[in-house]
């Protein structure tokens, strides 16, 4: 994309933000969901979690387990957290309380700053009296990125096939997102567009099946945060 490939947790993160306010689309809870949601489709996709099969000796089926795969430096560190877990809980913890100290705060935090660092976003701050009081992520000079993504995504709402866009839009819509980003877009057939993409083909049975858990558990979580 542009020479730059995208991880999950990453192409949600630059869709979610308006490039008019350098902030986010939709609330910062919501997010906060999106990105944990992102990151543990990302392990499986990475093949560093995968969903224990039914029958599988060991584990409880329906549980994400370690594997053998490597994945970014920013997701690792879940990897201990949430071995064991269901999607759902699994999505609880990386999600926490949305605070500082949860770990999708950590991992948003640390895409931005890698971003600002390859000139995708540019930081600004908003100060009175000397004191910051809000952040801002405005388009930096590499705007190819967003563009490019940009490009994708509609594409990808049109019909095309892309497993990490595919799935950072069905993980949107599981945060009901979708509509904010795309205005434009007419609503039923936006909605109707990510969930066929929560339910869509991808590159193995496995991945879709454990993606197809990760977004239920964004909405179930969705739904008790509301």
């Amino acid at each position: 994309m542009c020479g730059m490939a995208l991880t999950i947790p990453e192409a949600v993160l630059l869709l979610a933000i308006d490039d008019d306010r350098g902030s986010p689309l939709i609330e910062d809870s919501s997010l906060g969901i999106a990105i944990a949601g992102a990151a543990l489709a990302q392990l499986v996709v990475d093949g560093r979690m995968r969903l224990v099969a039914p029958g599988e000796p060991g584990s409880a089926p329906g549980a994400l387990v370690a594997a053998s795969g490597t994945t970014s430096p920013h997701l690792e560190p879940l990897v201990a957290r949430i071995d064991g877990a269901t999607p759902a809980d699994a999505l609880s913890i990386v999600a926490g309380w949305g605070g500082p100290t949860a770990p999708t705060t950590r991992v948003r935090r640390e895409l931005l700053e890698d971003f600002a660092a390859a000139g995708v976003l540019a930081r600004e701050e908003d100060r009175f009296l000397g004191i910051r009081w809000r952040q801002r992520w405005e388009r930096g000079e590499r705007r190819d990125v967003e563009d490019a993504l940009q490009v994708r995504a509609r594409e990808v709402l049109d019909g095309a096939d892309d497993t990490t866009v595919g799935a950072a839009l069905a993980i949107l819509h599981g945060a009901d997102a979708l509509p904010a980003i795309f205005p434009d877009r007419p609503r039923e057939p936006l909605l109707a567009r990510g969930a066929q993409l929560a339910e869509g083909s991808w590159a193995s049975r496995e991945v879709h099946r454990s993606i197809a858990a990760v977004q239920a558990a964004v909405v179930g979580l969705m739904i008790s945060s509301t």
